[in-house]
């Protein structure tokens, strides 16, 4: 069969891609490998996020205002958000309610696994798992993931950076009872040398992860020693893990083809964020597509504008990472820093629509005089 556009991925990028692109009218398949897949992520997503996209409530298990950060030497500082919330949900359920969106508008849903992707007359022709003919498409989303199979076959360049991430699920119990309401972020080289780990709660379990630059650690000894310091002794009742891209591909469009959500690399350093960047991609990407399709626009209209609206973002959080991240003194230092109440403020701001939020000058200049003192300590 011949589509308008394949949106290969089933995550929220290519679910939202898909869904736009079918409500406009266009012939859409949405190929996914596993419908029953559970990608290890710890769920949050910002305000702005749920208002966008019209989450409905059921799926938004939590609405935590409150959230605290925990140092290498067992400093904690509690925030609370006073504006907004943080929303948690279950990945599973959340994937597959944007499928079933993407579904009820008209888009077409295969699970295969894409082999092979060769070039056809008027754009690709895409080669799935045994049982499965071929699909014939004009043009590609590819929302793959990481490893997205897609970039690989029609030679995007390579994601130059990746976290491999572990998380675990577990029952509640009396350890982790005071964590129901409450996201907590370890920054301890125990934990994570390079990156953070994570207790996000749920409805009935609690997710508890860290992760590390690909092939630099022991992954699974860093959770083991997340979940000792914790004091659980429980088991988990799921392991997960994947891969997750830290830095933007230096190209994610093509002529024919673009590339969203995590498999253009669009997860943002230092806090590791995706599911707004997916869906924010997912949903820049099909609008360029379409007007690709009706009007013959360029695609690298999409990367344009992403770039545009999110670099400062993403160079941020990146500057923040290689200072802030190396060391457990510097880790310590930067606890220190969040407990100013113009440094959360900001923070939160900045989170709840992903929006470079201007602080006054007096308040640039006492935070900076505060991050020249710790880093001169930290180091």
């Amino acid at each position: 069969m011949r589509y308008d556009v394949a949106v290969i991925g089933g995550g929220p990028s290519g679910a939202v891609a898909a869904a736009i692109l079918a409500k406009a009218g266009l012939s859409t398949v949405l190929i996914e490998r596993n419908l029953a897949n559970v990608k290890p992520c710890g769920g949050a997503i910002p305000l702005g996020l749920i208002e966008e996209f019209n989450i409905p409530d059921p799926l938004v298990e939590k609405k935590l205002s409150k959230m605290s950060v925990r140092s290498p030497r067992g400093r904690k500082i509690s925030m609370e958000m006073p504006n907004g919330y943080v929303g948690m949900v279950r990945r599973e359920r959340f994937d597959s309610y944007l499928r079933d969106r993407a579904v009820r508008l008209g888009a077409d849903i295969v699970e295969a696994l894409v082999r092979e992707i060769k070039p056809a007359s008027n754009g690709h022709s895409i080669h799935l798992s045994k049982g499965h003919a071929p699909i014939e498409a004009d043009f590609i989303i590819g929302a793959d993931g990481a490893n997205s199979k897609t970039a690989e076959e029609l030679d995007f360049p390579a994601n130059e950076l990746q976290v491999i991430a572990m998380q675990q699920r577990f029952h509640y119990s009396d350890t982790l009872k005071p964590y129901e309401d409450l996201v907590e972020i370890w920054f301890d080289g125990e934990v994570s040398p390079d990156f953070y780990g994570w207790i996000f709660p749920k409805t009935d379990h609690i997710a508890i992860g860290t992760g590390t630059e690909f092939r630099k650690h022991d992954l699974k000894s860093l959770q083991k020693r997340f979940i000792e310091k914790i004091g659980i002794t429980d088991k988990p009742y799921l392991d997960e893990a994947a891969k997750i891209p830290m830095k933007p591909r230096k190209s994610f469009t093509q002529d024919r083809a673009i590339l969203v959500g995590d498999a253009a690399g669009l997860v943002t350093p230092a806090n590791g964020e995706g599911i707004f960047f997916a869906m924010r991609s997912g949903k820049l990407g099909a609008e360029a597509m379409i007007e690709r399709i009706r009007n013959n626009k360029p695609l690298r209209s999409y990367e344009k504008k992403f770039r545009k609206l999110y670099s400062q973002i993403f160079f941020g959080l990146q500057v923040l990472q290689s200072v802030y991240y190396k060391n457990d003194r510097l880790r310590e230092s930067f606890v220190a820093i969040c407990q100013d109440d113009d440094v959360q403020q900001i923070t939160f701001d900045s989170y709840l629509y992903k929006k470079m939020v201007p602080a006054p000058w007096s308040v640039q200049m006492k935070i900076f005089g505060k991050n020249i003192y710790h880093l001169t300590k930290g180091s």
